[in-house]
């Protein structure tokens, strides 16, 4: 599943529920990847949390 994100920095979440592996596309291009996130902790992301604000991203992903 591809989520659009408004953000300055990341342009796009990308996660493949059966792998459970979350990318993060920046807008510069760059692309990191997160493994082992559960599909309810993506929906929290996608729904309430401001990408730059959420902590697991900011610990494991930028």
């Amino acid at each position: 599943m591809q989520f659009p994100v408004h953000s300055k920095t990341i342009a796009e979440l990308d996660y493949d529920s059966q792998t459970r592996l979350l990318r993060v596309l920046y807008k510069d291009g760059r692309v990191s990847s997160v493994p082992d996130v559960a599909p309810t902790l993506v929906m929290k992301i996608v729904a309430r949390v401001p990408v730059e604000k959420s902590s697991y991203l900011m610990q494991t992903a930028i």
